[in-house]
């Protein structure tokens, strides 16, 4: 080797102005900063994400609770309607019961 080499070459750590410990220091706090920075971003967004959803599992809720409400309603107004045509009219109900027995009968001894 020239005995004109660098400093590196001899063993001895080369200087420069980006590998300083300082600079390095400041650039680790930096990017722990931008990470802290990304991480706080993701999270809010996700929070906002999960009370979208809260919220539209609470509407949801509240459509099946009307709904199941309409159809308990609509069910008693049938059953009503349905036992008032039994005492008015019983024989047609016997006929229709007879009716049905007989088509099920003959459907079923078909197979």
């Amino acid at each position: 080797m020239s005995q004109g080499s660098s400093s590196q070459e001899q063993g001895e750590p080369l200087e420069s102005t980006s590998n300083t410990k300082g600079e390095r220091d400041m650039t680790k706090a930096q990017a722990n900063t931008a990470g802290e920075s990304i991480s706080r971003r993701v999270a809010d967004e996700l929070h906002e994400r999960i009370d979208q959803a809260a919220e539209k599992g609470e509407q949801f809720e509240n459509t099946l609770h009307k709904g199941g409400a309409q159809a308990q309603q609509r069910t008693k107004e049938m059953t009503s309607s349905f036992n008032q045509l039994a005492r008015d009219n019983p024989w047609a109900l016997v006929g229709g019961s007879l009716a049905l027995g007989i088509l099920i009968g003959a459907l079923v001894g078909r197979r």
